[in-house]
Formats: structure tokens, C-alpha cells, sequence
């Protein structure tokens, strides 16, 4: 009798082991479930597409209702540079968008049924991560769907970005401080940023930059943060302007006299060459606490903080003019004169204008321009006629031959 209650107790542990085992195994599946739920969405919106990683933080598809804000990283984890575009597919409904990087618009526009890039070859450098915004607007009473669509690009080219970066290989940092100091030797290619990515500028007396163009000779201020490459004439035009007329005073370059001018020497030299020009931004940096002295005064005369990001009217052009910014990042300054770096010409024989305003009243404004001497001023109203130097953009996808030195200067390689 005692053995049998023996053996019926055993037989009942091993029955709520069991139950104990099963009850675990369950209770773990459960767990593993609600678990393999969230890695599965949180996978689905990670993806790697060529040499890049896409992280669609707050999802890939859309569903808007009124409005939305979506963000998402591109991160490049190759020993080079990559390149990509950002479009959208299988849109359902009427609306619009904005696209935003480190708080300035990229690119906006609508959103309509046709899948489409908005944006392509951007470039990404090693090691790198973007974050962008994006701002979606519902236009329409239905809801508005669609995906956001990011994919790797191999260039097919060697492009000239590509080719400007394996000639100079780019530093961290100048030797010279940018804003407080001139730079009259040569400091090459220095890794910076802007409103659109990763830029590299040219600084100091820089002698491997030159560009044969149109049949003209320009000089390559900076590799733009979307991989188009920013030029400058190196010289004048034949003809001086004003920045403003007296008799229509205004402060915004788009509506200025100089941007009527510049357009139509646009078209009178470089009319065969517009397919290789970018449409890309440029700034007008004319706004103000002071009517006095306007904020990029303070900027780069009172506080020596050049920036390459627009803090001002942003616009985007076939072509424009440089700001005292970018004046300063060449190895400009307000304070000193320099005749050793690159944007000096000594054929220049008077100042030039950049597109920053400096000082001002309601009725005229002083705009920064570049003296004799090299140096950034501030002292001439805006409508007495002085030099113009042209800056234009050239196109992402092109070829390039030379070495960038003033016997063998870069030049488009002949299309097949």
C-alpha cells in the first residue's frame, strides 16, 4: 500500500513538471512573439541597399490625414564615397512635401500618383550619417499614401567630385583660424559642412583649382554638399553693375539689378554650356536685427563666425554670386588684406560684390564686397557700379581631364 502511494505521488510531480514545463514553454512563446512582432516591424524598416544602410525611423509607408512629419537616416559604412536618391512610390491621393537636412529645405514639391526621385546622386561621405525631415501635407479630403522610396546609386562615372577628391586628399581642419585669420598659403581641400551635406573647400594660395570652362578660366571654390561643384570666374566681366538701381531699391539678389545682369551674360557666354550647370541653392543673406548693421555684420566682421549653412534667403539658380562667407573660408577677412590666396587676381583693378548684405538704412543697403587688397568691405552702397564676379555650378554626372593647375586645367571630357 505504502509503494503504491509512492508511485502515484511520483507520477503526480512528473505530471506538474509537465504542466509546470508547458506552462514556461508557453509563457516564453508569448514573450518571443510580442518581441518578434516589434524586431520584425522595427526590421522591415531598416535596410541596406548597396554600401548604405537606410533607417526609416518612423516607418516607410505614409498615411495622412492632414499633415505629418517623417524622419529617416542614411548611413554610409564603406571606406568611400556613395551616392543615392529619395523618391517616392505608389502615391494614393493630392499633396506636397518638404524635404529638410540639418534644418534647411533640400528640395520640396507635390505629391502626385507617378512614382518619382525627387533627388538623385546625393553624396554621402565614409563613415557619414544624414538625418532628414520631412514634411508631408495633405491637399485632398481623402487620405493621402504612399512610400518613401531610398536607393543606392553607382555612379557610372568618375565624377568631379570624385576626381577633386583623389587629387587632394582633404584635411579635418585648416591650418589658419576661418574668420580670424587670412590664408596665404596653400591649405588645400578642407572637409566642412552645409546645408546639403558634406562640403570641401578650397583655402589659401591654392594653385591646383583651376577650371577651363566655356572657354573661359574659373576657379573651384567648394565641392557643394549635394556633389555639384561650385566655380568662380577667375577675373571680371567686361561690364561693371550695381547691385541696386536708385530708382528701384532693393535688397533681395532675385529681384536685384546685378541677377538681371548676371542672367543675361549667362545667356551671352555660356548659352551651349547650360546643360552642365547646376540649379542649385545659393544665399542672399540680408536679414537683420539692426537696420544698421545686418546679422551677417555680426556674423563675420563683429564675431568672425563664418558659417557655409544659409543663415539668410536661400534660393535656388543657374547662377549667382559668392557671399562673404565663402570669401572668408577661401582665406578672406573683414580686417586684413591678402593677395595670396586664390580669389586675388592682381588684373582685378577694382572691388567686386558678393550676394551678403553688411550695413544698411531703409533706403540703401552696403554690400560685402572684396577690395584690391583681398579683403572683405563694407563701406559701398549698393548702387554704384562696381566688378562682377559670376559663381555657377556644375552638373554632378560629368567627366573631367587635367589637373586643375593653370597649364592643365580641369576640363569636361568630350561626350561619346
Amino acid at each position: 500500500m505504502v509503494m503504491v502511494k509512492l508511485k502515484m505521488r511520483a507520477v503526480y510531480k512528473t505530471f506538474l513538471s509537465l504542466i509546470g514545463f508547458f506552462i514556461l514553454v508557453a509563457a516564453i512563446t508569448g514573450i518571443l512573439y510580442l518581441f518578434y512582432d516589434k524586431i520584425v516591424e522595427f526590421d522591415s524598416d531598416i535596410e541596406v541597399t548597396g554600401n548604405l544602410s537606410i533607417n526609416y525611423i518612423d516607418g516607410k509607408s505614409f498615411n495622412v490625414e492632414d499633415a505629418t512629419t517623417i524622419k529617416f537616416s542614411v548611413t554610409n559604412g564603406s571606406d568611400r564615397v556613395n551616392y543615392y536618391n529619395i523618391g517616392f512610390a505608389q502615391i494614393r491621393g493630392n499633396g506636397s512635401y518638404k524635404l529638410l537636412y540639418n534644418d534647411s529645405i533640400v528640395t520640396e514639391g507635390k505629391l502626385t500618383s507617378i512614382d518619382e526621385i525627387t533627388t538623385d546622386f546625393i553624396s554621402i561621405d565614409s563613415e557619414e550619417t544624414k538625418l532628414y525631415t520631412l514634411e508631408i501635407t495633405n491637399n485632398d479630403d481623402s487620405v493621402l499614401k504612399g512610400i518613401l522610396n531610398i536607393r543606392a546609386q553607382e555612379s557610372k562615372i568618375i565624377t568631379f567630385s570624385d576626381t577633386i577628391l583623389k587629387n587632394n586628399p582633404p584635411s579635418p581642419n585648416s591650418l589658419t583660424d576661418v574668420g580670424t585669420e587670412v590664408a596665404n598659403e596653400n591649405e588645400g581641400l578642407i572637409k566642412g559642412n552645409d546645408d546639403m551635406g558634406v562640403s570641401y573647400y578650397f583655402r589659401g594660395n591654392v594653385n591646383n583649382n583651376y577650371v577651363s570652362f566655356g572657354e573661359l578660366t574659373w576657379r573651384i571654390v567648394r565641392i557643394n554638399g549635394d556633389g555639384t561643384v561650385r566655380l568662380i570666374l577667375d577675373g571680371v566681366t567686361d561690364t561693371i553693375s550695381s547691385y541696386y538701381t536708385s530708382d528701384n531699391i532693393v535688397f533681395d539678389f532675385e529681384d536685384a539689378n546685378i541677377n538681371t545682369y548676371l542672367e543675361s551674360w549667362l545667356n551671352d557666354n555660356l548659352a551651349d554650356y547650360v546643360d552642365y550647370i547646376a540649379n542649385t541653392k545659393y544665399c542672399n543673406d540680408i536679414t537683420y536685427d539692426d537696420i544698421y548693421n545686418f546679422n551677417s555684420y555680426a556674423r563675420i566682421v563683429t564675431n568672425k563666425i563664418p558659417t557655409l549653412n544659409c543663415l539668410g534667403n536661400s534660393f535656388n539658380d543657374n547662377i549667382g554670386l559668392l557671399t562673404a562667407d565663402e570669401v572668408s573660408f577661401a582665406g578672406g577677412s573683414s580686417e586684413l588684406s591678402n593677395k595670396n590666396y586664390y580669389l586675388y587676381n592682381s588684373e582685378i583693378k577694382d572691388s567686386w560684390y558678393t550676394m551678403t548684405g553688411a550695413r544698411g538704412t531703409e533706403s540703401n543697403i552696403n554690400m560685402f564686397m572684396v577690395d584690391t587688397s583681398g579683403s572683405l568691405k563694407t563701406n559701398i552702397t549698393g548702387n554704384l557700379y562696381r566688378n562682377v564676379r559670376p559663381v555657377i555650378n556644375l552638373i554632378k554626372n560629368i567627366e573631367v581631364e587635367g589637373d586643375g593647375t593653370s597649364s592643365n586645367p580641369y576640363k569636361m571630357k568630350e561626350q561619346n
